[in-house]
């Protein structure tokens, strides 16, 4: 048994011929054609399992690959493989895989495999010692295939894989920095046998939402911060084929609400971080942050704000105008989001975070001490900001609800720490704030997005948003009472 640690990249085919014009890949490639085809049960069973069980074809010779259940560490995916020479259509897992209980049970499925996919692609390696690490790279270009009903699905492969043989496995963010230096090279998290299945069973996206985490009471602190900020840039990454084909505006929202925790989680361990860790990467990700909030802002104004105009306001001039307006900055504003999210800087800046977490030196205290710090710090930076924001103009509440989604954010990081009913109790009552508080902002933002316009003194929607906002001011103060004395899960 071998433990196969990789980093994949997706890269496009134009790009080819200025990655392989690299220093770094000037020795002359081993090339190999390769034919696979993955086996399963008609029912699925292996890929249920998480074991994917394949036959590759090397020139005359056939290798039988087991691999099982995949981990993604920051982006690198480990897993452990088994592989070695073969008959066609010969499975003879009792001598292949040195887990006796595996070899069983697939022993015991091996008369009912059938093929659910190939993939046909060609392979061009380098093996090259980079920072006292030995890495294969691979640059794979082919077709993953679906034979169904005289059918036949594809999905082209396009991609560099970077295989640690030895060394650190910072190292292999290291080199794919490197060899970005003329081309986008972006992490893909997906293996050519997740895309097989997913073609195969013709899966369909949809938008990602923050996973629950579940901390350990010993866990160090350095070691929780690399375990919240992955399951943020893991969010992220799996709501951007939505945001590069727009499909629902839902994928903004979740890829929105993935940064707003990254750089949440930033400020939060500031103190534990590295000096200037926390500054130089909640600025890196500021930018990608923005272009997504304005998508989200206008999708938000065009699919609750114009609707409440409309009731209201109905065929009136200045809304017909608005309706116009606000259609077309929505498309320049999603426009600006794809752009950013396909840009060479947004990969390399993905690449760079993940190679600066792994090599983040791990800390000796647990987390738990540092947790209760933390929530004792952003409630009471809420609660005083609560008790006054009935006085508030529009930015300074804005503020309390910045607060109060920063309480939210560092409790569901936290919540497995602490009682699990007082958690939801408390929970509820914040989701009940914010939602008022969210109102609020929605509305003093549809402010900011009409004020674009070029129009005249006497602006009807304009007015009516000013008027809904005196009927939140009024409900308020009774919102926020009851999460002012709401007694705190992270208390005894």
């Amino acid at each position: 048994m071998g433990t196969e640690t990789e980093l994949k990249l997706s890269l496009a085919a134009e790009d080819i011929p200025l990655l392989i014009q690299h220093p770094l890949l000037s020795t002359p490639p081993k090339r190999l054609k390769l034919y696979n085809t993955y086996f399963d049960t008609p029912d699925l069973d292996l890929t249920k399992q998480r074991v994917a069980v394949r036959e590759r074809r090397v020139l005359r010779k056939t290798l039988l690959t087991v691999k099982t259940a995949q981990r993604s560490e920051g982006g690198i995916s480990q897993r452990s493989e088994w592989e070695a020479p073969t008959l066609p259509g010969r499975f003879d897992f009792a001598t292949l895989i040195d887990d006796a209980n595996l070899a069983e049970a697939l022993s015991l499925k091996a008369a009912q495999l059938v093929p659910v996919f190939t993939t046909d692609f060609s392979r061009r390696a380098w093996t090259l010692s980079f920072r006292r690490a030995t890495i294969e790279v691979a640059l794979d270009q082919g077709t993953i295939s679906v034979q169904s009903d005289e059918l036949t699905r594809e999905q082209p492969i396009c991609e560099l894989e970077l295989e640690l043989k030895q060394g650190n496995p910072a190292t292999l963010f290291a080199l794919a920095r490197m060899l970005s230096r003329h081309v986008r090279l972006h992490p893909a998290d997906e293996s050519k046998a997740a895309r097989g299945y997913a073609l195969f069973l013709d899966t369909r996206h949809v938008p990602s939402k923050a996973e629950s985490l579940s901390i350990q009471h010993r866990a160090t602190t350095i070691a929780v911060f690399q375990y919240i900020t992955r399951s943020c840039i893991a969010q992220l990454q799996a709501n951007e084929s939505g945001i590069r084909s727009p499909q629902d505006e839902e994928y903004v929202h979740q890829a929105r609400v993935a940064l707003r925790r990254l750089r949440t989680a930033l400020r939060l361990f500031a103190d534990a971080l590295p000096t200037g860790f926390a500054e130089r990467w909640s600025n890196a990700w500021r930018d990608v942050a923005q272009e997504l909030g304005n998508a989200r802002n206008w999708d938000v104004f065009c699919t609750e704000q114009l609707p409440l105009l409309d009731q209201d306001l109905g065929e009136h001039p200045d809304l017909l105008a608005l309706r116009g307006f606000a259609h077309q900055k929505r498309l320049a504003a999603h426009e600006a989001a794809k752009v950013c999210i396909t840009s060479k800087a947004y990969s390399l800046n993905i690449i760079s975070f993940c190679e600066a977490l792994m090599n983040l030196k791990d800390s000796t205290d647990t987390i738990r001490t540092y947790a209760t710090k933390a929530l004792r710090r952003r409630h009471k930076r809420f609660v005083q900001g609560a008790k006054m924001a009935h006085t508030l103009n529009a930015e300074e509440r804005h503020e309390v609800r910045i607060d109060l989604k920063k309480l939210r954010y560092t409790l569901d990081f936290f919540e497995s720490l602490y009682p699990k009913k007082r958690v939801q109790a408390f929970s509820r009552a914040l989701a009940s704030t914010q939602e008022l508080l969210g109102h609020m902002n929605d509305l003093a933002t549809a402010e900011v997005l009409m004020a674009e316009r070029d129009t005249s003194e006497t602006d009807v929607p304009l007015a009516w948003a000013k008027g809904r906002m005196s009927a939140y001011l009024e409900m308020l103060p009774s919102a926020l009472k009851p999460v002012i004395k709401l007694d705190t899960p992270w208390e005894k």
